[in-house]
């Protein structure tokens, strides 16, 4: 279902159009996440919470212990393509999930709030100190998101180089 929301045009006659919220939206990918406890030697936490398994929503993985998977999705918007590409282009892609732990307990199991698959948006993520894990992104989701991107990323053209001011118009390469 599409959510309407009232966009404004300023006309003499003041008329409106609307434009669905969705209008930036590219697609969407629906998967699951086994979160578990890993013990480390520390005598003031004895394990952390990790993403341990990342699969497309169906069919389900098992769950043990259970609540040890959940559902998420993200979306992909055309405005965050350079993210995505720079992504891609990494050596190994991957997914970015924002995690968040109830009542700031770090001893109880966190939750995942969002994620994504964009560079630009999990670093706007960790540089508001929320956090941030990773899994690898599996080659059918990659596939997907790069037939995505193909179709509508153009790259910024370079810009030119401005003089080099300091130098003797002679002395510049």
């Amino acid at each position: 279902m599409m959510r309407i929301v009232p966009f404004v045009i300023q006309r003499r006659n003041s008329s409106r159009c609307f434009l669905s919220s969705n209008f930036l939206v590219l697609g969407e990918y629906a998967l699951q996440v086994k979160i578990g406890q890993v013990k480390q030697s520390s005598p003031w936490q004895p394990f952390r919470w990790e993403l341990l398994e990342l699969a497309p929503a169906e069919p389900a993985l098992i769950a043990e212990p259970p609540n040890s998977v959940q559902l998420t999705k993200f979306e992909v918007f055309q405005d965050e393509l350079q993210g995505y590409f720079l992504n891609l282009d990494s050596d190994k892609p991957c997914v970015f999930f924002l995690l968040r732990y109830p009542d700031e307990n770090k001893t109880q199991r966190p939750t995942v709030f969002a994620a994504t698959v964009s560079y630009d948006e999990a670093a706007r993520w960790m540089d508001s100190n929320e956090e941030v894990q990773t899994l690898g992104m599996p080659t059918e989701m990659a596939a997907w998101l790069a037939q995505l991107v193909d179709a509508r990323y153009q790259p910024e053209p370079k810009r030119r180089a401005r003089p080099q001011s300091f130098l003797s118009p002679d002395q510049r390469g």
